[in-house]
């Protein structure tokens, strides 16, 4: 078989338990239920896998051996780097695909799209009823991966909003405030944690808000939802219409922007990377972080060895000036699994293929890609997962790795063990109370993908420009205009033509 040149290739042997094609002659109809891997006998069944490794040490068949053994499929797994995917999937769609299965990580891909149209992949939204778990995936992360109303993959699951704020619980007692419910009650204690010196060492050299130079997972999004502000594309009069030209993002930008005037923020957030976001935060430099209620499980033991009394706390609800709590919504997925035609060549095969993936849905499955083996990885107490003290390095390697290999993400157990980490986890599932959607999230502009850094450009900079007070609201609408003149109003045209297809293809019968 074909090597892809640089990827690094690991062969896992498994047990045997089914057949993944050869030799089947009998295939249930639409609507059947699907056979499992582990129906029939025979030889060993084999499964290869273009896979995203996202850890520096090679990863490590341990537990991957467990997972072939209660799947009875041969695996077969090509890690590719994270560095390098874009050049190697690149590679792989406009010559040969090497592996039955590959991961797109971006959609919008045009090098992908352009497999799609030249039918290159199974279209497998037909066969999900068939399979126990892969029929209750997500309606809303199916739509929004969705090519043209079709489904060509299984998504690889992710929260659909993880947005929140992390604070400085030591701060705010210290000071005599209360936790924050709006976004006035934020602004209040940013200005506290600026002005009052929360940290006592009576010296003014604290900032209220630590923020980097990304708009979209720093701390400008979720304020703008927030402030009621649409998430990428929204709706007025039955159109669709960029964010930047709703109210509620020039709230955002006004609110941002006084927190740049009155220095409760870092003045240099505009050229800030997240690690110096995080250092700001960690060493007592600053008082609340916005972005991924994860971060504080990490953000607590960074700052301990700077003050080994800190106390750190989360919050999810934060009002805008109307009193509604929103919060945007990521798409859900990271990318998808993809099965190429010239690797899986008969609906037979096709049925076998997905039959696995129903399988790695399995809660059972789900412990093991997300936890390892328990006795090695990790013990239950109480119910809930502890990590076994001594196994950082296993788990890096034999772990850590096949995070990439979820697609639903389904589990029996839960983390434990820390508090931070179980109240992130249980304010991310309050979040989905009042998400707000991307409507034009599986929807494609032509003129965007051609121009998308350019036109991106003018909107991103021209709202740091506003925030900075280097722009009026004169000067926003003229990167407005300029964007418009750049090929905007052909995307606005495009997208609202995708729009009113989707629409048509979902109320048809």
């Amino acid at each position: 078989m074909s090597r892809l040149q640089g990827a690094k290739r690991l062969v896992f042997k498994g047990f045997l338990t089914a057949s993944l094609g050869v030799g089947l002659t009998a295939c249930p109809a639409v609507g059947e239920r699907a056979p499992k891997p582990t129906d029939p006998p025979g030889s060993a069944p084999k499964l290869s896998w273009m896979a995203i490794q996202y850890t520096r040490v090679q990863p490590r068949d341990t537990v991957l051996r467990r997972i072939e053994k209660e799947t009875g499929v041969d695996l077969e797994i090509w890690w590719v780097p994270d560095e390098h995917k874009d050049g190697k999937i690149d590679t792989a769609l406009v010559t040969d695909f090497p592996t039955d299965v590959v991961t797109i990580v971006d959609l919008f891909n045009p090098v992908f799209r352009k497999a799609v149209r030249e039918g290159k992949f199974w279209e497998i939204g037909p066969y999900l009823r068939e399979y126990p778990n892969l029929q209750k995936m997500n309606p809303l992360i199916l739509k929004n991966i969705e090519i043209e109303g079709k489904i060509y993959g299984i998504y690889r699951e992710r929260d659909l909003s993880r947005q929140g704020i992390i604070y400085r619980r030591d701060w705010l007692e210290r000071l005599g405030l209360t936790e924050p419910r709006s976004v006035d009650d934020l602004y209040r204690i940013m200005k506290a944690f600026t002005e009052q010196d929360p940290d006592r060492d009576g010296v003014r050299d604290t900032y209220g808000l630590a923020d980097r130079a990304d708009l979209r997972f720093g701390a400008f999004k979720t304020l703008a939802s927030y402030f009621g502000a649409p998430n990428e594309w929204g709706v007025r009069d039955g159109r669709l219409l960029p964010e930047f030209m709703f109210e509620p993002y020039r709230e955002a930008m006004r609110f941002m922007r006084r927190l740049y005037r009155e220095g409760l923020v870092n003045p240099d957030f505009a050229l800030s990377s997240k690690s110096k976001q995080w250092d700001l935060f960690a060493q007592g430099k600053a008082g609340v972080y916005i972005g991924n209620l994860d971060d504080a499980v990490n953000l607590y033991h960074a700052a301990l060895p700077y003050d080994p009394s800190v106390r750190i706390d989360m919050t999810n609800r934060i009002a805008g000036r109307d009193g509604c709590c929103r919060v945007w919504s990521q798409a859900g997925h990271n990318g998808m699994f993809v099965f190429p035609k010239s690797r899986i060549r008969t609906q037979e095969r096709l049925r076998q293929v997905l039959a696995f993936f129903d399988r790695l849905a399995d809660p059972d499955i789900g412990n093991y890609l997300h936890y390892g083996i328990e006795g090695i990885h990790y013990r239950v107490v109480d119910g809930r997962v502890q990590e076994i003290e001594g196994t950082e390095e296993r788990r890096e390697a034999e772990v850590r790795p096949l995070l990439s290999l979820i697609g639903l993400d389904n589990r029996s157990l839960e983390p434990g063990g820390n508090p931070l980490k179980m109240k992130s986890e249980a304010l991310t599932a309050d979040n989905l109370r009042f998400l707000v959607p991307n409507p034009a999230e599986s929807l494609v502009s032509e003129t965007w993908l051609e121009r998308r850094d350019e036109l991106d450009g003018i909107i991103r900079d021209a709202t740091f420009r506003f925030i900075l007070g280097q722009l009026d609201e004169n000067g926003f609408d003229a990167a407005v205009s300029a964007w418009r003149n750049a090929g905007g109003d052909r995307v606005i045209e495009e997208i609202n033509a995708a729009y009113r297809n989707a629409l048509w293809r979902a109320s048809s019968p």
